[in-house]
């Protein structure tokens, strides 16, 4: 299975620099209480894919909160198939071999449409935190070029609050997501599960709910998800895959879009708008 990735994307070259269950402290990270991001915490950046336009975005810090909004538009070339990604990235990394990652979101508006009788692939809009936790090597793939290997095989975990347009749920209902995914190329735009299930629900809130988001790691081969106080799911990684150090631990807030591929009188749309507070982590120490 194949899985398209790209907006998470570019962390090994772009940065600067736990659990749900019993584990050392939490470390607040940022609280978003000064009036700009601190560039010595945080680097940014958009991505992009061809014919998606972001037609606006918001990334600031306002009322003590990250607030992040983006409106993007969907590819028309033909075929009508699949989807296309844009998305809008915060990202830090401590050097850090990361545990655990907790953060308080809100999603305060999200709209998405796609054409699903021409293309069945629906657009998902969706707010999201993302780490890079451990390296899973010993996979054969094509070579990557002999000086910039970038994040083949690593892992990355991430949970992701969103809106599809084929949903059928009441509309202020949004599905709450968990998924893990081994890089497979330089800049991780691709990833897959090696035909292992590993996207997971962790239920569903309310658009303008608060939800505490928590991805952990017990450094070897389970990771805990939970959302809120709904019950901790725990996931195992696939038993092909090893556990070696990451290129590069980091973690992403972001809002993003899969955007459905559709005709220009019929060009899909993808909307959100969240907030983001308290970034808690939790690390390793490095050997």
């Amino acid at each position: 299975m194949r899985i398209l990735l790209t907006g998470i994307i570019f962390l090994s070259v772009c940065l600067v620099g736990i659990s749900a269950q019993a584990h050392d402290p939490w470390v607040l990270y940022d609280n978003f209480n000064s009036e700009f991001m601190d560039i010595e915490n945080w680097t940014t950046n958009q991505r992009i894919d061809a014919g998606v336009m972001i037609l606006e975005y918001v990334r600031e810090l306002h009322g003590g909160r990250l607030h992040m909004m983006g409106r993007a538009f969907g590819n028309t070339g033909a075929p009508y198939s699949g989807v296309r990604a844009g998305d809008i990235n915060a990202s830090f990394s401590t050097g850090n071999v990361l545990r655990s990652l907790k953060v308080f979101v809100k999603v305060k508006d999200v709209e998405v449409t796609g054409c699903p009788d021409l293309n069945t692939s629906p657009t998902s809009s969706r707010a999201r935190l993302v780490g890079f936790f451990f390296n899973a090597g010993e996979i054969s793939l094509p070579p990557a070029p002999p000086a910039a290997p970038g994040r083949i095989n690593d892992v990355l975990a991430q949970i992701r609050i969103q809106r599809n347009s084929d949903s059928i749920a009441k509309p202020q209902v949004l599905e709450v997501w968990a998924d893990i995914v081994r890089c497979t190329d330089p800049s991780c735009t691709v990833g897959s599960g090696d035909g292992y299930p590993t996207v997971v629900s962790l239920g569903n809130i309310k658009l303008g709910q608060w939800a505490t988001i928590i991805v952990d790691w017990n450094g070897d081969r389970q990771f805990n998800f939970k959302l809120n106080k709904e019950p901790t799911i725990v996931f195992d990684i696939p038993p092909s895959w090893s556990v070696n150090p990451v290129s590069s631990p980091a973690a992403t807030l972001g809002v993003s879009h899969r955007i459905a591929n559709c005709p220009p009188d019929e060009r899909a749309l993808g909307f959100i708008d969240a907030e983001f507070d308290n970034v808690f982590i939790s690390e390793y120490p490095n050997p």
